[in-house]
């Protein structure tokens, strides 16, 4: 529609190339410890074994949701979750305290855990070497949280509860994603492999040998280590107006990337584009003021324009087509950025193992880019990604692994 691109926004990325040459260079330049990508290395290396006949507590804080489990790894390294528990994520639905934090993960936590036992703890936002968070992403509310290292208070308020000298292995959501696509092979092997998560929030992990990160002292050499890149932190790539309107209401000034294609995102940025569209004039007066009177949420509109949820809003065939024509494309820009940002992690998992060509496997998580009904999201990214990757000599895989978080937690502890 020309009103989006006389807004700048351009849902084919029509310089997708040079936004991946971009998202190569700052991941190189976040290793380093300079760029808009954090680059955090997991202080562990990848280990060449699957662990077998043992049973490991993981704990999985998530976006929206936090689970814990015990998982057993079988005679022949498969794994199997047992006593899964859920919860809602503490900060997801308004600002909590302290206390209240960490009250809730251990009422998750307590029935899977145990006294001087080892904990694989999946945390799905961006912490240093040593556990300290350094600043939440997903609208988490949390203020007093950050800063503090989640390894030691999780330890406390746990020995506080009654659980005491519990070792904790922190590791990102993507990071468990990655390790969850080494286990599913067992004795195969590719040619990279990257965690790649699309939900309430994006990120996005790869294994990089450790000679390529002079920023982390103390790996050990010629060992892979697994690397959370915080990849929604991007910033070489051009606003749209709507973007900017995004930015400008509720921004931060961090994770501009993933305010573009994260289901927490896509619906206030779709209402930004529909209230554009509105004080444009483009519906009918009735429609104008319904628009610019609410705000609309990722699940009302996809589910609006794929036509699985029309009460979202009352209008004719001809209004409803219009909605569809400024709501798609967001979608269609969401997959495509996703495949630029997991092409730069293939590539850079490809090079750190030697690789120049090959098949890259991609262990995808998120109900965003699995559930996206608007579009066919899925195809969209692998057609964009097969653009990127095979000129380059590489083809890929994309699995879509049960409970990744838990199982790769799991090996994490195991690590």
């Amino acid at each position: 529609m020309t009103f989006l691109q006389d807004n700048g926004f351009d849902a084919h990325v029509t310089n997708a190339e040079q936004i991946l040459e971009a998202f190569r260079e700052e991941m190189v330049r976040g290793l380093s410890g300079t760029g808009s990508l954090p680059m955090l290395p997991a202080m562990f290396p990848l280990n060449a074994s699957i662990p077998c006949n043992c049973e490991v507590a993981a704990f999985d804080v998530g976006g929206t949701n936090i689970r814990s489990a015990r998982v057993r790894f079988d005679t022949q390294g498969k794994p199997e979750i047992l006593n899964q528990l859920h919860g809602f994520m503490p900060g997801s639905r308004g600002a909590v305290s302290y206390e209240e934090f960490y009250r809730v993960l251990c009422d998750a936590l307590l029935p899977n855990i145990r006294k001087n036992e080892c904990l694989g703890y999946c945390f799905s936002y961006p912490v240093d070497s040593t556990g300290n968070l350094l600043f939440w992403t997903k609208g988490i509310q949390a203020a007093s949280i950050v800063g503090r290292n989640a390894v030691s208070d999780l330890t406390e308020a746990l020995a506080t509860r009654g659980v005491p000298n519990v070792k904790i292995r922190i590791l990102n959501d993507t990071v468990a994603a990655l390790l969850a696509a080494y286990v599913s092979l067992k004795h195969e092997s590719r040619a990279g492999y990257v965690g790649f998560i699309l939900g309430t929030g994006t990120n996005t992990a790869y294994a990089e040998v450790a000679e390529r990160i002079p920023k982390a002292r103390g790996l050990r050499a010629k060992l892979f280590y697994p690397v959370n890149c915080e990849s929604g932190n991007f910033t070489r790539f051009n606003l749209s107006y709507f973007d900017e309107r995004h930015e400008a209401v509720s921004g931060t000034g961090r994770a501009l990337w993933e305010r573009c294609i994260s289901g927490v995102h896509l619906g206030p940025l779709g209402t930004e584009i529909l209230h554009a569209a509105a004080e444009a004039k483009l519906f009918s007066s009735g429609v104008c003021d319904a628009v610019l009177g609410r705000k609309f949420t990722n699940v009302e509109l996809d589910g609006f324009c794929s036509g699985k949820m029309p009460e979202v809003l009352y209008c004719s065939s001809d209004e409803a087509q219009t909605i569809r024509e400024l709501i798609c494309p967001m979608y269609e820009r969401a997959a495509r950025f996703a495949a630029i940002n997991v092409a730069a992690a293939a590539l850079q998992s490809a090079d750190a193992r030697g690789a120049r060509s090959g098949t890259i496997r991609i262990n995808a998580d998120g109900s965003t880019f699995w559930k996206t009904a608007s579009i066919p999201f899925v195809d969209v990214m692998s057609e964009q990604l097969t653009r990127l990757l095979r000129p380059r000599g590489f083809d890929f895989e994309i699995v879509r692994i049960a409970d990744a978080p838990l199982i790769g937690a799991a090996l994490g502890a195991k690590c």
